[in-house]
């Protein structure tokens, strides 16, 4: 099994990216399902949840006011911080258990045939910097990247505030940061048709080359 965190920023095309590799065979893994999965009815993180965000954060049928919460917490990076601190450890427990279930699954049929395919793993991150504790598990890391001007206006266009997405931007890591740590780089500068084809292009090559780890801090920042 091969696993590939694709990192990327609001609005930056690593949904795109994603739905791509999905199409050309991966199994995908959305870090937002998990953060949905982690504040669902009966998690037990949810007293803290309560405890730090308020009584009212809870709905009636005992999950999460996702939106309230996200207005709470995203008010200020003390907040935003506190909820990671409390969420994150979850996420990280159930992404290494929906990987080593998919391992599992990659072993139980490769035991009817030797011949099976490789299962490639794609994690969907868009906070890299706060999984630092689970690089162990990625084979390797892609970056995606879209001007700031660019994503502003797709944001928009889903009908988010600027000023949320502004402030939203100034809270997840640089650029500077995931092309520090990904061994390639996704630069979503071109109409959609052609931005998709490179992703095709890209995974094939991989494929060919028999989906080798490669370093998840490469300064080479290959491009696409």
């Amino acid at each position: 099994m091969h696993v590939i965190y694709l990192a990327g920023g609001i609005a930056s095309g690593k949904s795109t990216v994603a739905r791509v590799m999905g199409e050309c065979g991966a199994v995908r893994i959305d870090l937002d399902e998990l953060s949905r999965e982690a504040l669902a009815p009966g998690s037990r993180i949810l007293p803290q949840i309560r405890a730090e965000f308020g009584d009212d954060v809870i709905n009636p049928m005992g999950g999460v006011k996702r939106e309230l919460l996200a207005q709470r917490a995203f008010a200020t990076t003390e907040r935003t911080v506190t909820l990671e601190e409390i969420e994150l450890p979850l996420i990280d427990e159930l992404l290494r258990a929906r990987v080593a279930r998919i391992a599992e699954e990659e072993r139980a049929e490769r035991e009817k045939n030797p011949e099976a395919p490789e299962k490639v793993v794609v994690v969907e991150v868009p906070l890299l910097d706060r999984m630092r504790g689970s690089f162990d598990m990625a084979d390797e890391i892609v970056g995606v990247f879209c001007p700031a001007p660019a994503r502003r206006t797709r944001a928009a266009q889903r009908g988010m505030d600027p000023r949320d997405f502004d402030r939203r931007l100034h809270q997840q890591p640089t650029d500077a940061y995931i092309r520090a740590h990904s061994s390639h780089v996704f630069n979503n500068i071109r109409t959609r048709d052609v931005f998709e084809q490179e992703v095709r292009d890209w995974w094939r090559r991989r494929e060919s080359e028999g989906w080798e780890p490669v370093s998840k801090r490469s300064s080479r920042g290959d491009q696409a």
